[in-house]
């Protein structure tokens, strides 16, 4: 016996549309890459996507598990960059990074986002 394929997944809807979880996906992109700067709009984002995550069709939840790892990540990182900060600047160099990997991917997802596409593995550390 075969196994018969699994359909794909539902298509994104197209770019023009007003799908609440492609506004809602956009919101939360905007509010990582503003959290670089204003340090809480990374909460806003993640609850956002906790709240959304649950109703979303399959192709929103890819986003969703993607910021929602990007605030995990995110957070250890500057985390591990604050209790590292006395050894001699190492601290601030790994804020750095992740102040720039974050910013990264969240415009990486934000383009994917108004692409339609979703992303290859959204709960890696990578791109």
């Amino acid at each position: 016996m075969t196994d018969a394929p699994t359909p794909p997944p539902a298509p994104p809807p197209s770019s023009g549309s007003t799908d609440p979880d492609r506004t809602y996906g956009l919101i939360c992109y905007v509010l990582q890459i503003l959290s670089v700067v204003t340090g809480l709009t990374a909460i806003i984002a993640v609850i956002l996507a906790y709240v959304r995550i649950a109703e979303a069709s399959e192709w929103a939840k890819n986003h969703y598990i993607y910021q929602i790892r990007t605030f995990w990540y995110g957070l250890a990182g500057t985390v591990i960059g604050i209790l590292t900060i006395w050894v001699l600047g190492l601290g601030l160099l790994i804020m750095l990074a992740t102040a720039i990997w974050f910013i990264v991917r969240a415009v990486v997802g934000l383009i994917r986002l108004s692409e339609g596409r979703t992303h290859a593995d959204p709960r890696g550390f990578w791109l």
